[in-house]
């Protein structure tokens, strides 16, 4: 009976090894503890990063701070570890690749600019368009309001067709708590500049930029959790 006992701890406590929830990308975790110990907003953290290729001479390093109401934390690239010093603060914006934070606080929307006309619609949702100039698409789909700002030519189309097939593939982040949100993305679809604002049932704010392929960004955000 006893080694059957024993058995049985054992069998739950090996289950329960592979049950873990995935933890957070591992450049992140020295970091952690410093991070929820000092905030009080419910700690969002990646669990995915596509880190650069071992050929590159660049590594993913962060700057994080972390207040009573507010926690912020810089993804940066560089040439070699980057030092979380409070006298480095805030870090070059050359070396910048992402940014996340969160904080007490509302989200502020952004609403369909008045002058804009009606383009088409694609998968289901309305495209709308800034006349003349035609750089900027305005879109709304569930509790997300969306800008494509492109640099030049067919860019903010290509931006809504990466965006759009990403985002069905995350089923539209529907497992997430987003009350209202809002996605902005300038650039290029090879080096975006997307950036997720969002407000939580529970009155939180969280702010997520990536600079880099746009499905890149959706997966990241699809990736995150929270973390005790």
């Amino acid at each position: 009976m006893k080694k059957l006992v024993l058995l049985s701890l054992f069998s739950i406590f090996f289950l329960s090894a592979f049950a873990k929830p995935l933890e957070v990308v591992p450049f992140l975790r020295p970091f952690v503890s410093g991070v929820t110990e000092h905030t009080n907003v419910p700690v969002l953290l990646p669990t995915y990063w596509n880190v650069q290729k071992s050929k590159s001479k660049k590594q993913t390093s962060v700057k994080v701070k972390a207040y009573e109401n507010e926690y912020m934390i810089y993804f940066l690239s560089t040439d070699k570890p980057y030092r979380n010093d409070p006298e480095l603060f805030p870090p070059p914006d050359s070396s910048r690749i992402g940014e996340l934070a969160g904080y007490v606080g509302s989200v502020t929307r952004s609403d369909r600019p008045n002058e804009f006309v009606f383009y088409k619609q694609k998968a289901g949702v309305k495209l709308w368009i800034q006349p003349r100039i035609r750089s900027i698409i305005y879109a709304k789909h569930g509790p997300w309001e969306m800008r494509f700002d492109g640099d030049n030519g067919d860019e903010p189309y290509q931006q809504v067709d990466d965006l759009f097939g990403a985002m069905k593939k995350a089923n539209w982040l529907k497992n997430k708590d987003i009350h209202e949100g809002s996605i902005n993305i300038r650039g290029t679809i090879s080096e975006a500049y997307t950036n997720f604002d969002w407000e939580t049932d529970d009155g939180f704010v969280y702010h997520f930029y990536y600079k880099g392929p746009i499905k890149e960004a959706v997966k990241i955000f699809d990736s995150l959790q929270y973390v005790e």
